[in-house]
């Protein structure tokens, strides 16, 4: 049986002394979206079953599908596919897409709140932004594209440019599309690929509890902050 014991545990767990100190050198803050700052996860979660529905196979655990959030979809959808089914990992990435267009329910962009309060304020402190997703190009600019959060993006990688989290290209070519460096960068995720991405990139890290990972487990991997939702880090700016 496997082991999603990094989904459950407390969500309420907050680690911020170090913020004055890494406030001092921020030039950057880098964003996953999916659960970090948009509530997606019950929609990538619904669209997965409907695809595996489609194609009648075993459907897989719902903590499956979430321990898979934030790798490149393909990547992800062959996780789950069983050992018998992976050689459909193309075809069924194609299905994938065309059944999440098709179904407007699965695109309803949900931003969490304080997140607008958040961006603005890092505009006035002259702070820039970014996005690293492991969703498409596509996926990522149609959030954009919906939502304030276009008005806010200085740069954006996608996991169809780069190897999927936790490898630490996604960062290095954010952060080189930002004109900044690394270490002066804060990225922020929900999960344990997001983390370790930004750790294994010399980032400074910031954990939020709203997406995959519990603050239990997140707490396991040291991250430099660790916040219950990311609209909490406005107060520390």
């Amino acid at each position: 049986m496997s082991d999603y014991s990094h989904i459950d545990g407390a969500r309420d767990i907050v680690r911020a002394e170090c913020f004055s100190k890494i406030k001092e050198h921020l030039k950057a803050v880098v964003f996953d979206l999916d659960g970090t700052l948009t509530d997606s996860v019950g929609q990538i979660i619904a669209c997965t079953h409907h695809t595996f529905d489609f194609y009648k196979i075993r459907q897989p655990e719902d903590k499956a599908i979430m321990s898979t959030i934030g790798k490149e979809l393909s990547e992800a959808l062959c996780i789950l596919l069983p050992d018998e089914y992976k050689h459909l990992k193309v075809q069924f990435t194609k299905d994938y897409r065309e059944i999440f267009s098709a179904h407007k329910e699965y695109q309803i962009d949900k931003v969490f709140p304080g997140v607008e309060e958040l961006v603005k304020k890092l505009r006035e402190h002259n702070i820039k932004i970014g996005y690293a997703s492991g969703r498409s190009e596509t996926g990522i600019k149609r959030t954009l594209d919906a939502t304030f959060l276009g008005d806010y993006c200085d740069a954006i990688c996608a996991g169809s440019e780069v190897p999927s989290k936790p490898e630490p290209m996604m960062m290095y070519k954010v952060c080189s599309r930002l004109n900044v460096s690394e270490k002066d960068t804060l990225g922020v995720g929900d999960s344990g690929l997001d983390i370790k991405m930004y750790q294994n990139a010399s980032s400074m890290s910031l954990g939020v509890q709203t997406g995959v990972w519990s603050g239990e487990a997140l707490l396991t991997l040291n991250p430099d902050m660790l916040l219950k939702s990311i609209g909490d880090l406005t107060s520390y700016l």
